[in-house]
């Protein structure tokens, strides 16, 4: 049997769900790696043709001359000798090489001709589109049908925050109630599109809800009580002068970053259990509600030492660099807990872990009262 064989008897067992998944899928995609215009209009492309590092004390790199080609812009295609200041650069690994294509600012005199020209940023956007595609391929590929469906269901999530709830924070909006709101769409959708519309998913709907808000507010009280936003005071500014916006809510920036933090962990545990206790029905019609309910207890215990770990690690290893920035000064170890952006890690890790903890019990009482759908 040929490839076009297997195909075409793929396709017959497509449903008419699993044609607008795809559709929807290819839609999204495309619109999404669509060439931006952005980038283009406010930045130059070029690429290094030659470059001639000069190290200064230490073996740190003081100063680098070149030539860069322009890629693109009214000076495409023309040579220019830059000299790229990189007096702040302190690591070997952002050095630009011979080769590579820049990002580079240039300035004009009166007469529109060029004054100067500095590399500011390699390119890495492209690169990243590359890992990004091979991910998505890789998931369709493995995992078919379903694996397009987690594609759409990712894809939605990163369109929600990226263009809605960020932009929205950004105008002011209250990061709380814009971050309830996403997640409760956000879980709804997901959960219809990778299981379908059935008990399962609604139960695994409600203890996603559950636990997420259990995380959230167990969060805004502690951030409260404890006083952090998360923040360092010159990222703080930062905010403040980007959006021009004096009372920025940061406690509530905070919240929202524990409840998309929590989310798809909480997501992946009630659906596992959920799962879970419809198998054990099927395979055991006469089991009684107390009995199913037990289950769904075992199940989630067994899921949920790996789950918090993997929360308190992903956070842990998002933090890595202010871990080891407060660990070099050598503080006493209630000074390194007392300081802000230390005190606020740990409470988006434990209140996370919190939330995946009352997901199990929620989900499971959901699952027992809402029954299951029968084959």
């Amino acid at each position: 049997m040929n490839f076009i064989d297997i195909l075409k008897r793929n396709i017959k067992k497509l449903t008419k769900s699993d044609v607008k998944v795809i559709i929807l899928t290819i839609i999204v995609i495309v619109s999404m790696l669509m060439p931006s215009n952005y980038i283009r209009k406010e930045a130059r492309h070029g690429k290094i043709t030659e470059i001639e590092n000069k190290e200064g004390e230490k073996g740190q790199l003081s100063r680098s001359k070149g030539k860069v080609k322009i890629l693109n812009g009214k000076y495409k295609d023309k040579v220019i000798d830059m000299d790229n200041l990189v007096s702040d650069k302190t690591y070997h690994e952002t050095y630009a090489k011979k080769g590579n294509e820049v990002l580079i600012n240039i300035e004009e005199d009166d007469k529109g001709n060029i004054k100067k020209a500095y590399i500011y940023e390699v390119v890495r956007y492209k690169y990243l589109k590359g890992i990004i595609i091979l991910f998505l391929v890789l998931l369709s590929l493995l995992g078919g049908m379903q694996g397009i469906r987690s594609v759409l269901a990712l894809l939605i999530t990163t369109y929600a925050v990226l263009k809605i709830l960020i932009p929205l924070i950004m105008v002011g909006f209250n990061p709380i109630l814009v971050s309830i709101i996403i997640s409760i769409g956000v879980s709804i959708l997901n959960l219809l599109i990778i299981s379908g519309k059935n008990k399962k998913s609604y139960a695994a709907i409600i203890g996603t809800l559950g636990g997420v808000m259990v995380a959230g507010i167990i969060a805004l009280i502690s951030s409260n009580i404890l006083q952090v936003i998360g923040l360092t005071d010159e990222e703080a500014q930062m905010l403040i002068y980007i959006t021009g916006n004096p009372k920025f809510n940061f406690r509530g920036l905070l919240f929202s970053g524990i409840l998309m933090g929590a989310l798809g962990a909480v997501m992946d545990i009630s659906m596992s259990i959920a799962s879970s206790m419809k198998e054990v029905k099927i395979n055991n019609p006469d089991i009684s509600k107390k009995q199913l309910v037990k289950a769904g207890f075992n199940v989630g215990r067994d899921i949920m030492g790996t789950m918090a770990n993997t929360l308190i690690l992903a956070y842990a290893g998002g933090a890595m660099y202010t871990l080891l920035l407060i660990s070099s000064y050598k503080l006493p170890f209630e000074r390194m807990l007392n300081q802000d952006v230390m005190a606020a890690e740990i409470i988006q890790a434990l209140c996370g872990s919190i939330g995946l903890i009352f997901t199990i019990p929620i989900t499971t009482l959901a699952v027992s009262l809402i029954g299951i759908d029968k084959e």
